[in-house]
């Protein structure tokens, strides 16, 4: 609201001074930081309030919204939760990149362990001479018990790494879940918005004064 007429004993070149004061205290209120005042700008509100009245219309319009700050609350807090959270989560990016680092790797090693045709062609050869060698009947069932053995164990350590994959790419998926999305640009130009509020209110006052 604002203030009440004065005194007739008071006298009217003494305004100025009481306003200029009165902005000057503003001026001083508005440098507190952005996520202090998007808090509570109650004290600016009514010290606009007590010198509202005269005060131009063009300075009371433009000074108004910084008694109203708060009303970027949400937003600039949200903001600044999702900055904060990126920042802090530098390391658990780095663990998800040498992870999948780590599982291309292991893909790798998975598709050359899983294509066994070599050995398969390699028994089936063997198999042919068996039947047409009677002489290397010992010689040549134990190559092929090796053959049979090597495919066995790559089968094994193949399923072994699927398994192993599997686990590593849902604990990855898991990780991955937790980054925060979007880009620092964007929430910085929400928290410019509130701050230009209070950077034009400054401004607006330096003018009236000057």
């Amino acid at each position: 609201m604002g203030l009440t007429a004065p005194r007739a004993e008071a006298s009217s070149s003494h305004q100025p001074i009481i306003i200029a004061d009165q902005l000057q205290n503003i001026k001083g209120l508005l440098s507190a930081p952005i996520s202090t005042l998007v808090d509570n700008s109650s004290e600016i509100k009514s010290t606009l309030e007590q010198v509202e009245s005269q005060l131009p219309e063009s300075l009371q319009v433009k000074l108004w919204p910084a008694g109203h700050l708060p009303f970027f609350q949400a937003e600039v807090k949200a903001a600044q939760q999702r900055i904060d959270a990126r920042h802090s989560q530098a390391s658990l990016k780095a663990d998800i990149a040498q992870r999948c680092r780590t599982l291309n790797q292991k893909k790798a090693t998975l598709d050359a362990k899983a294509d066994i045709s070599a050995n398969i062609t390699q028994l089936n050869l063997l198999e042919k001479e068996l039947a047409g060698l009677e002489g290397k009947v010992r010689i040549t069932q134990k190559l092929i018990q090796e053959e049979k053995a090597s495919i066995a164990n790559s089968k094994q350590e193949a399923q072994e790494m699927t398994e192993q994959i599997r686990a590593e790419f849902a604990e990855i998926s898991t990780l991955s879940r937790q980054i925060v999305t979007g880009d620092d640009k964007d929430d910085d130009v929400i928290i410019a918005r509130a701050a230009a509020v209070r950077t034009e209110a400054i401004h607006t006052i330096d003018e009236f004064l000057s």
